[in-house]
């Protein structure tokens, strides 16, 4: 007995095995469904008596099977091949539901009819699974670039992001190294070469990297180097995904470069303070020296006795200066001043608005204790002066204060920082 002619004879043994453990069902050539077993009636919802005779295509999910893949599918049936088919349906309650079917033509050799048998499973579970993951590949794909390399560190593929960022064409980079991207002394070094051998070693590797556009130019990218495995846990590709930050460390240089420019100031200003102390008194005392010392700041030391014909001149020297240098920040030092009286007190308030009706904010630096007594003692009246206890402090947030205006578009106040100063 041959092979086909034994399983002949066992064929609805095997059939009543298949429908034991298997959603079954017989088809028309045409389509039409002529029976199902229990298990596909308890999948979809449906009685036979409500599938029976009705067209198969029907419990498809509207617009999922065109007519013309429908009609290729009958066609391999008719010709007597198999096919193997996803389908996206509705269930009785309309719930979503995907099946993986095979379906099998058999003839009948009492009537001389093929029909065909639909062996169907229900793979809702890892088809919806696989379509969220397919989601975020391509949010991935959106948001970030994306580039592909064997464990060598040959480029394999890489997104449109990514070439938009490099300047490159898809064919530009595809087989070639990566080391495409760095300066010829990294890829030369150990580090770099260690860098790809941790990768090819299974080892994940974050961090930010400089890199080079096709043009030459730097580029920075907070990145992520993820290597894929296969089954047996062999290291077959490397996915890096990138996020443009160069920017963001184009502004850090220069924050870092203002800081350092900042210290020098901040030691200029010591060595100011030591030259006034060592300056003859009688000529400080003649003078008002309202004085340049950054971009956007001046500076009046004050030293001797004050009386109003003096903080006149102060005044009339100071807004001319702020007009001439269109300054933001006015330092008046009056650490070498022993002591006020009313008339004065009221005019040292009178300068810092005047400064302000022009756009330049006064700092009043060197306050001593006793001044400070003396003008809470004759009610003066100082509103929103900004003073500070020493002349470091007032160029530091002068500084700040003008780097604000400058840059970063905060405002007077955002740019303040806490604690260091008296509002009086």
């Amino acid at each position: 007995m041959t092979g086909s002619e034994f399983l002949a004879g066992k064929s609805a043994e095997i059939l009543k095995t298949l429908s034991a453990g298997q959603c079954l069902v017989e088809l028309e050539l045409s389509g039409s469904i002529r029976w199902a077993n229990d298990h596909f009636t308890a999948l979809t919802g449906y009685s036979l008596d409500e599938l029976k005779d009705i067209d198969c295509w029907q419990l498809l999910d509207s617009g999922h099977l065109s007519p013309e893949h429908q009609e290729t599918l009958l066609q391999t049936l008719r010709d007597g091949s198999c096919a193997t088919e996803s389908f996206r349906c509705r269930n009785k309650a309309q719930a979503e539901q995907w099946l993986k079917v095979l379906f099998i033509p058999v003839r009948d050799d009492a009537t001389h009819q093929t029909v065909c048998l639909a062996i169907a499973t229900d793979s809702t579970a890892r088809k919806q699974a696989y379509l969220a993951m397919a989601g975020m590949i391509k949010a991935l794909e959106r948001s970030t670039a994306l580039i592909e390399f064997d464990p060598s560190g040959t480029i394999l593929h890489c997104n449109d992001n990514f070439l938009e960022l490099m300047g490159y064409q898809l064919d530009d980079v595809v087989g070639r190294h990566h080391r495409i991207f760095a300066r010829p002394e990294q890829a030369a070094s150990q580090e770099y070469l260690d860098f790809w051998a941790s990768l090819a070693a299974g080892e994940i590797v974050p961090g930010q990297f400089e890199r080079l556009r096709q043009d030459g130019s730097s580029v920075w990218l907070e990145a992520s180097y993820n290597p894929i495995f296969d089954l047996e846990g062999n290291v077959i590709r490397v996915v890096k995904f990138a996020t443009d930050i160069t920017e963001n460390v184009r502004v850090n240089e220069e924050i870092e470069t203002k800081a350092k420019a900042l210290a020098i100031a901040l030691e200029q200003a010591q060595e100011s303070e030591r030259i006034r102390d060592e300056m003859d008194r009688t000529l400080q005392e003649m003078s008002t020296p309202v004085t340049p010392i950054w971009d956007g700041i001046l500076l009046l030391p004050l030293v001797g006795v004050v009386d109003s014909t003096r903080t006149d001149d102060v005044m009339r020297k100071t807004l001319n200066r702020i007009s001439e240098h269109q300054s933001k920040i006015f330092i008046l030092d009056i650490s070498g001043v022993p002591t006020v009286d009313t008339a004065v007190a009221n005019q040292l308030v009178k300068i810092t608005k005047a400064t302000r009706f022009m756009g330049c904010e006064t700092i009043i630096s060197g306050l001593s204790a006793s001044i400070a007594h003396t003008m809470v003692d004759l009610g003066v009246d100082v509103g929103e002066v900004r003073t500070t206890s020493t002349l470091r402090d007032a160029f530091r947030i002068g500084l700040q204060q003008v780097a604000a205006f400058n840059g970063n578009g905060m405002t007077r106040r955002e740019a303040e920082p806490q604690g260091d100063s008296i509002k009086l």
